[in-house]
C-alpha cells in the first residue's frame, strides 16, 4: 500500500503509527502547540509531517488523503479531503487493511 494517511490528534498518532507501515506520507494534525512539539521530539519517522489543525476545518487540500484516522466519513470536511476510494476510521488499535 502506498499513499497518504492523516491522523487527527497526537494520541491517535502514537496509537496508530505502527499500523501505517504501508503509507509513504503520514500527516499528523494536532491543535495543541505543546503537544505537537512533544510529538515531534518523540516520533522520529521521515514519513511524518506535522500540522496544527483539527476538525471542523482541516488544513489539507481537497482529495489529498487515502486514509484519515480519528474521524467519521460522514463529516463534510472529512469527505472533502479524502481521495476517491479513500476511507476514514475512528482512532483504534484495530489493524488497518
Amino acid at each position: 500500500m502506498t499513499g497518504t494517511a492523516a491522523v487527527l490528534g497526537a494520541a491517535a498518532a502514537r496509537e496508530t503509527l505502527a499500523r501505517l507501515d504501508g503509507f509513504d506520507e503520514i500527516v499528523v494534525l494536532e491543535p495543541s502547540v505543546p503537544e505537537l512539539e512533544r510529538l515531534i521530539a518523540e516520533l522520529a519517522d521521515p514519513r511524518l509531517d506535522y500540522l496544527l489543525g483539527a476538525l471542523p476545518v482541516l488544513p489539507l487540500p481537497d482529495a489529498s488523503i487515502d486514509l484519515l484516522v480519528g474521524a467519521d466519513v460522514a463529516d463534510a470536511e472529512v469527505a472533502r479531503v479524502l481521495r476517491a476510494g479513500g476511507r476514514a476510521e475512528p482512532g483504534s488499535t484495530q489493524p488497518i487493511r
